[in-house]
Order: structure tokens, then sequence, then C-alpha cells
């Protein structure tokens, strides 16, 4: 039973390193973001805004962004559970966001119209911090009319 509690302890201590701290003041770099993925794409993206301001601890990562001189504040559980958010137009996303090594996949759900008919997307965000401390955004979904797939980059403002 002793010899448990060290591997647990350590087992803790290293998912828990694993897991990055995104908490900062970030902005958008158009040039990094220019530059084509591994697949040669290039799609010029702001997902997250001109600039936002990331607050992280061990249950939440709380996004406010800033687009266009408007502010939009998400909130994601890092729990697992379910949280849900306003885009602009008041439209309901519900997400769940969890660990995969040290990026974080954000799966979310969200209803629009396409030609007049009601359409479910489904959007899949994959964000990190690179080797440069670069923050990057993947962003993949269905379906491909309403979902394109992008790359952003943002840099941390000191």
């Amino acid at each position: 039973m002793k010899a448990i509690l060290p591997i647990a302890v350590l087992t803790l201590a290293l998912v828990t390193q694993a897991t990055p701290d995104f908490s900062g003041r970030w902005t958008f770099d158009r040039d990094k973001t220019m530059q084509p993925d591994a697949e040669g794409r290039v799609v010029l993206a702001a997902m997250l805004g001109d600039e936002f301001v990331a607050l992280q601890n061990t249950k939440s990562l709380t996004l406010r962004i800033t687009f266009n001189g408007e502010t939009v504040v998400a909130v994601y559980d890092l729990t697992g559970a379910e949280s849900e958010n306003l885009s602009p137009g008041d439209i309901s996303v519900k997400s769940r966001a969890r660990w995969e090594g040290e990026k974080l996949v954000i799966e979310s759900t969200s209803e629009s119209t396409e030609t007049g008919r009601r359409v479910t997307i489904h959007t899949t965000r994959v964000i990190w911090i690179d080797k440069a401390g670069d923050l990057i955004i993947e962003r993949s979904g269905t379906p491909a009319t309403q979902v394109t797939p992008s790359r952003s980059v943002y840099r941390r403002v000191h």
C-alpha cells in the first residue's frame, strides 16, 4: 500500500505538468497565421478576435475576446462538464473541453440557418502553445459549408 501512494502522486504530478497555462494577454499574429500549416493550407482567421485575455485555473478557462471593438466572454469548464456560451448574435454554443497531453480540445455544437433550414454545427478547436511560445488554434468541423478549417496564431503580450 505504501508503494501505491508515491506512484499516484508522481502520476498526478505528470498530468498536472502536461497542461499548459494559457493565462495572459494575446494578440493576433497575422504574419505567422499566413504561414502554411502541415498540409500547406492557409486560411486567415482571427478565431479569438484581434486580441484576447485568458484567465485559467484548474477548473475553467475564461476568454475575454476583443473583436471590432466589442468584447465577448466565453467560459469553458476544464473538468469535462458541459459549458454554454453566447456567440455574437446571441447564438447559444454548448461545449466540452478536455486535455490531450499539452493540447486543449474544445468540441462545440450550435445551430444556424443554411438555405432556410436549421443546421447543427459541430466544431473542434485544438489549442496549444508551441515551442516559440505562440498560442496556436486549429479549427475543423461540419458542415463544411459553415465551418472552414483554419489555423490562428497569437503571441503573448508582455
